[in-house]
């Protein structure tokens, strides 16, 4: 598997996980370990990208696996782009705390996963984004928190508006920070 892990506390690690086109490197992402490195934690940071003629979701689940191996410490959380939510099962059984950037709500098996989790667990989607609008909503519980966001697309961007999508990537960075800083 290849990856980068920046080194921070030893006893917090947040696992970055890509999606199928948004590598570790886009926004978003990027941003997201900002915000762990900043709080302290340690990074472990999946950059390899899905090959061509492999299942994605399989081999996304396999990375994810890989990934949460290597980063066994005290705490754990994972922060993860779109393709990365189909570890959203993975990652509730071993009842890690996570950040899902815009996950495939249109997967029965995501929706069931989110609405299953007992550690505290973010989803961030926009309404722009079919991936998160075509399927069932997301229900917030006592683990689960739903930020929504208006007319955000699947990259959490407004098209055509550079200062609406600074913004936007602000909130969400600054929401993924407040979530770690409560996982302390």
């Amino acid at each position: 598997m290849e990856s980068i892990h920046l080194k921070g506390d030893p006893e917090r690690c947040v696992v970055i996980l890509p999606g199928v086109r948004y590598f570790s490197q886009a926004p978003l992402l990027w941003f997201a370990r900002e915000a762990a490195q900043a709080a302290g934690w340690s990074v472990l940071e999946v950059t390899e990208r899905a090959p061509a003629g492999e299942e994605p979701f399989a081999w996304m689940r396999d990375r994810a696996a890989r990934a949460l191996d290597l980063a066994e410490t005290g705490t754990v959380a994972v922060v993860g782009k779109s393709l990365a939510s189909a570890a959203a099962a993975l990652v509730g059984e071993r009842r890690l705390p996570a950040v899902w950037l815009t996950p495939l709500l249109i997967r029965p098996e995501v929706v069931e996963a989110l609405a299953a989790v007992t550690a505290p667990t973010l989803a961030v989607g926009g309404t722009a984004d079919a991936s998160w609008t075509d399927g069932p909503p997301l229900r917030p519980s006592a683990a689960l928190e739903v930020l929504e966001l208006e007319g955000l697309d699947h990259s959490l961007q407004v098209p055509g508006d550079v200062g609406a999508s600074l913004d936007a990537l602000r909130q969400v960075t600054e929401r993924i920070g407040a979530f770690l800083d409560r996982l302390r």
